[in-house]
């Protein structure tokens, strides 16, 4: 008796990816706004300081799970200043999100300009506000230098 066993399996996926990306905002910070500072001189500025630096930036998201991503320039100012530090704290967000006013989402310095992107949990309206501090290598007269920050929004 032969006995003969036939499996035939058939695999069929689709994948379907839909990718959105959003530019939320451009950002930039020039030092003259920040008013005048000393060679090895350490300022730190926040929206008490600078009012504009309050709810900076904003955006609304029609989808959870939006991923922001903050891009500087601040690796380009490494001539004029010993750190530069640009912190983003959320200022409001929508109910049921698991993050919380005041709090820290996004470090961009000389070092690491381009943090991770920062999970946007639930769909809604979001703010968030600007803290900066630096520390100036030398300073000469009217310098200007500015940082700019690229704001894009991700949903996939």
């Amino acid at each position: 008796m032969i006995v003969t066993v036939s499996a035939f399996v058939y695999e069929s996926a689709t994948q379907t990816t839909t990718q959105t990306i959003q530019d939320v905002a451009t950002l930039t910070l020039n030092n003259a706004a920040l008013g005048n500072i000393e060679e090895q001189e350490t300022k730190s500025y926040t929206k008490t300081d600078v009012p504009a630096l309050g709810n900076a930036i904003s955006t609304t998201t029609t989808k959870n799970n939006v991923y922001l991503y903050f891009n500087s320039n601040l690796d380009t100012l490494d001539t004029y200043y010993t750190t530069y530090t640009i912190t983003v704290k959320v200022a409001t967000f929508p109910g049921g999100s698991t993050h919380f006013a005041g709090e820290t989402v996004a470090t961009m310095t000389i070092a690491a300009p381009d943090p991770a992107a920062v999970t946007l949990d639930i769909a809604g309206s979001w703010t968030f506000d600007l803290e900066i501090s630096t520390t100036a290598k030398s300073v000469s007269s009217n310098q200007a230098t500015s940082a700019t920050i690229v704001v894009t929004a991700e949903s996939v």
